[in-house]
């Protein structure tokens, strides 16, 4: 099986139903028995082989047998229209039909982006819930199969029930609003409800609301009171409105799963981009080159007997710490914070670098209550020092403008004689917390011997 694709399977199982229709029909034996198992286990096996939970292939189970079902009769009506065997009318609507609910859980499963949850959901542990969920819906099978074909349910009368049914937009509204209420419900007490009580409950839940849907379509509630609806169209509609309502369950619970998932995922991507730039924040200012520098600066000018210059040193060195300590777990800053901090960073390498570069702010005063991403300004201006050279000679001048609704930080470009080599990493996330947090791109520039990063202001 683990050599066979998944589609050299759907095409296998199509062949073999056309096989078991035509046995049945030549031996004048009903074939949907027979016809709704091979439909089971070919779900069963796609499911597995996408990687998809227990749920999830209960879920498909539901769908596939009820729309193949309609696909199947719609499906035998159009070809006999063209035909007027019967046996290659049945066999040709059950290969389609087949096909089509195959490809059908591909393509859900693919749009969906669901799969590969076995590692996280082991089938071993809830097999058993499996074996339960297909007994129910083989027994719900035959029973609306044996309903629909006995003397009770005419063409005539089936299309004048589902019409009922789908003109009453009272009724359609309630079942989906209930079904979304009680998904979400029942998600959240996920935890603390047991497998016996949730399955209780949500059969409990799906006759309840299709009862209230199927009486309010059927007495066309609230346009006006249809005096004619007797008991026997009620249980027809009852019956096609059960059929509906778990169809849509189904629907509804996969789309609500896949939202909810992505929505976990998005924020522990958040969280985790979060961490790797706090990290960088970290790994860049605890940097043995920097502490170095440094360590030597304030030694010579120590040796020097500039105590003043020393203690002045000291304080804006612990200031810059200070500031990363202070703003590590915040989102955003003020401007007029983060450029207080370049402003001390930018002393300290005036110290190492005299004449070798200068930091030019032309930042409006009004935009300093505007706010940015913490230590943002500062890493771009460490990445023009780190790749740049610094000399009397050829000074390299970071210049800061804002056009109102972004900060522009750029540097003409001098590379040094040995560059060092770039990585990006800074850069990049820089460019993800914006993402991850605002959902705006930054902006990278480098054109006629000037590096420019754009970021916009919050």
């Amino acid at each position: 099986m683990k050599q066979l694709k998944t589609y050299a399977i759907i095409h296998i199982f199509a062949v073999i139903h056309v096989i078991a229709t035509l046995l049945c029909r030549l031996s004048d034996v009903d074939d949907s028995l027979l016809l709704t198992l091979l439909t089971m286990a070919m779900t069963v096996i796609v499911c597995f082989r996408r990687g998809l939970s227990v749920e999830f292939t209960a879920a498909f189970i539901v769908i596939v047998n009820i729309a193949g079902y309609l696909i199947g009769v719609s499906g035998a009506r159009l070809i006999g229209l063209v035909s007027d065997s019967v046996l290659l009318v049945h066999a040709l609507s059950t290969f389609l039909t087949t096909e089509i609910m195959g490809w059908s859980i591909i393509g859900i499963t693919k749009l969906l982006h669901i799969g590969d949850e076995t590692r996280k959901f082991p089938w071993a542990l809830r097999l058993k819930w499996l074996i339960v969920a297909v007994a129910v819906i083989f027994v719900l099978r035959l029973a609306y199969t044996g309903i629909f074909n006995s003397r009770y349910f005419s063409a005539e009368s089936t299309y004048r029930i589902i019409r009922l049914l789908a003109s009453n937009s009272v009724a359609l509204l309630l079942m989906l609003c209930a079904d979304i209420i009680y998904i979400r419900y029942m998600r959240k007490r996920q935890a603390s409800a047991g497998a016996v009580t949730k399955n209780m409950l949500f059969i409990i839940f799906v006759v309840a609301v299709s009862a209230i849907a199927s009486v309010i379509a059927g007495y066309n509630l609230p346009f006006r009171l249809n005096p004619t609806f007797t008991m026997s169209e009620f249980l027809l509609l009852f019956i096609i409105t059960l059929l509906v309502e778990l169809l849509l369950y189904c629907i509804l619970y996969m789309v609500d799963y896949v939202a909810v998932t992505r929505n976990v995922m998005v924020k522990e991507r958040e969280k985790a981009h979060q961490a790797q730039f706090q990290y960088l924040k970290l790994k860049q200012q605890v940097n043995p080159h920097f502490l170095f520098n440094s360590l030597n600066i304030l030694d010579c000018m120590v040796r020097e007997q500039k105590n003043a210059e020393a203690s002045e040193y000291i304080h804006k060195l612990a200031g810059t710490y200070r500031y990363m300590l202070q703003n590590e777990t915040k989102t955003f800053v003020r401007l007029k914070d983060e450029l207080t901090f370049v402003k001390m960073y930018e002393d300290l390498l005036t110290v190492r670098f005299p004449d070798g570069f200068r930091i030019d702010n032309r930042i409006p005063d009004e935009l300093l209550d505007r706010e940015v991403v913490p230590c943002s300004i500062q890493m771009l201006v460490e990445n023009a020092i780190k790749h740049n050279a610094t000399d009397a000679e050829s000074p390299l001048t970071i210049t800061m403008t804002s056009d109102g609704s972004s900060i522009t930080v750029s540097n003409n470009i001098n590379p040094k004689i040995t560059a060092a080599l770039s990585t990006k990493v800074g850069l990049n996330y820089i460019r993800q917390q914006y993402l991850d947090l605002t959902g705006q791109h930054i902006g990278v520039s480098d054109s006629s011997g000037v590096y420019s990063v754009t970021l916009p202001l919050i």
